[in-house]
């Protein structure tokens, strides 16, 4: 493996620290006023101090992937902007080293975050989401959600419906389910009905099992019926869920991993819902990994020209850009909400057009 060469390491020695800096501001001031918000929630409910302290190292990742790309935009801007203000890069170009050379070690490093991002934002940062929502509910009382769901409807398959009216995934058990099932060539139709009153999970078998289950099965004659009881060893059944999906759909987006918001967008894809929000976040946990890649191809030929302004202009600017970009993602967000755009490409428009911008910043900039 090669060894980095002096000047790169000089270069990501600058870099790292101001992101580092820069995370570390962000993070302190985004705790001290979320615990101003909370601390009166805390004290009234006498939460201990450890359970607190709990509660903001498990919030401290949430923080780190909404703000990674700015520290990194301002890390690029304050490292390449102080080198630029010393004359460093004047010097750096007087000995044939180009702009394209400088931004090497930036941009490997970028990538290597980025990729790091994936990871994080799509296993490690839904598992700490996980314990801060449990912390709000359990111990202030915070965002309640029931872990029942109503007037639940699944498609099992082309040709077969799943009602319930009521499903608890703590207990793995729902009440007054209905099992329709329809002719394939026909799906106005129906073949069959399955009523029971309650539907369970049984681990051992993993299969459905319907108690006090009773089917129609109806002939072409919609009006003929013959009617019979399921006995015991029929009522087992396998469908194309199961009680993981369900407990899936009452997850929020950022407390599932991504695998886990993948299988969601295949159960309601088959319940025949619109699926166009949760697509565009599943996507959107992909693209936002690889926003600092783009802010820091952005940032550094920016900054490679000195400025009057020093570093107070760089951080004005980096505050314009992270501001200009979060809107326009959140823009385009809600035409892909609402189907008008293509999920990915809903996910991805704001880095794409952001990339092209950062080829036309380093094509401008004196190379």
């Amino acid at each position: 493996m090669l060894s980095l060469k002096l000047l790169d390491r000089y270069i990501l020695k600058q870099f790292f620290v101001a992101s580092l800096v820069s995370m570390l501001g962000f993070i302190i001031i985004y705790v001290a006023v979320d615990l101003m918000e909370k601390l009166d929630k805390f004290l009234d409910h006498h939460v201990p101090f450890g359970i607190v302290v709990e509660y903001y190292v498990n919030f401290t990742p949430q923080i780190i992937a909404l703000i990674l790309p700015v520290c990194l935009l301002l890390g690029s801007l304050f490292a390449t902007g102080r080198m630029s203000m010393a004359s460093e890069i004047v010097a750096m170009r007087s000995a044939g080293i180009s702009l394209y050379r400088l931004m090497v070690p930036f941009i490997v490093a970028s990538v290597l975050i980025s990729a790091s991002a994936v990871y994080f934002n799509g296993w490690i940062l839904p598992h700490a989401n996980v314990r801060v929502e449990e912390i709000l509910r359990d111990r202030v009382q915070e965002d309640l959600i029931t872990s029942q769901q109503f007037d639940l409807y699944l498609q099992d398959s082309k040709n077969r419906i799943v009602s319930m009216a009521d499903y608890s995934w703590g207990q793995k058990r729902g009440t007054k389910i209905s099992v329709q099932t329809f002719d394939p060539h026909d799906i106005t139709r129906m073949t069959s009905r399955i009523d029971a009153s309650l539907i369970t999970w049984d681990s051992t078998r993993g299969m459905w099992h319907l108690q006090d289950a009773a089917e129609r099965v109806f002939e072409t004659d919609t009006t003929a019926e013959m009617i019979r009881h399921i006995p015991g060893a029929e009522s087992y059944y396998h469908f194309s869920f199961t009680p993981q999906e369900l407990k899936d759909r009452l997850l929020k987006m950022d407390e599932m991993t991504n695998p886990e918001l993948y299988r969601r967008i295949q159960l309601k894809r088959r319940s025949g819902q619109d699926v166009a929000q949760d697509e565009v976040d599943y996507h959107s946990k992909y693209s936002l990994a690889f926003t600092s890649l783009i802010v820091v191809l952005f940032g550094v030929p920016f900054a490679s020209k000195k400025k009057r302004g020093g570093l107070s202009f760089e951080f004005s600017i980096a505050i314009a850009i992270a501001f200009v970009f979060l809107s326009f993602t959140k823009i385009s967000q809600s035409f892909g909400y609402n189907g008008l755009v293509p999920p990915m490409l809903t996910a991805w428009l704001a880095n794409i057009l952001f990339f092209f911008g950062a080829l036309i910043v380093i094509w401008k900039a004196q190379k």
